[in-house]
């Protein structure tokens, strides 16, 4: 149950930060694909970091080293899940969910050098200051209450699909 409940957390947290960020750039609150608290594509995300993170972990690199890679790794991989997920989105919900083509460095409207820059911090700071934080608190989430927001979770993505 501790991934699923990883993917809650990091879901639920993708929401609150995209949101936060729609009212401070957009003046508006955007749920996102599903109507409840979840941008999945967060979840995707960290457990992209989680791997990577393992993989480097392996090598038994000096500390500076380690962090380089990992912001060079995970900077291309969240990119690519960015990517994928806005392609995926526009193929199957006919939507396009965020658009960079006013930035200088856009790859149509689904990737920018500058914000691909930008995640690669954000899963630094994610990775080694929060994760340690979280992944204690997703050990202690009851059963009941990941088989709850599971319940909850499948009938949003059902009701998404059905609409």
């Amino acid at each position: 149950m501790y991934y699923v409940n990883i993917f809650f957390i990091y879901s639920f947290l993708g929401f609150c930060f995209e949101n936060i960020l729609n009212i401070f750039t957009h003046s508006y609150f955007n749920s996102g694909i599903l109507y409840g608290p979840w941008t999945f594509i967060y979840a995707f995300a960290i457990f992209a970091i989680m791997l990577v993170d393992k993989l480097l972990k392996r090598l038994k690199l000096k500390k500076g080293i380690e962090v380089l890679l990992f912001y060079i790794i995970i900077t291309i991989v969240i990119t690519l899940i960015e990517f994928s997920g806005g392609m995926l989105i526009e193929k199957l919900m006919h939507r396009v969910y965020w658009d960079y083509t006013n930035m200088t460095f856009n790859y149509g409207h689904y990737i920018t050098l500058e914000v691909a820059l930008f995640w690669g911090i954000f899963a630094i700071i994610i990775n080694y200051l929060v994760r340690p934080f979280l992944s204690k608190f997703a050990l202690k989430i009851p059963y009941y209450v990941t088989v709850i927001l599971g319940i909850f979770f499948v009938i949003d993505v059902v009701a998404t699909i059905v609409n």
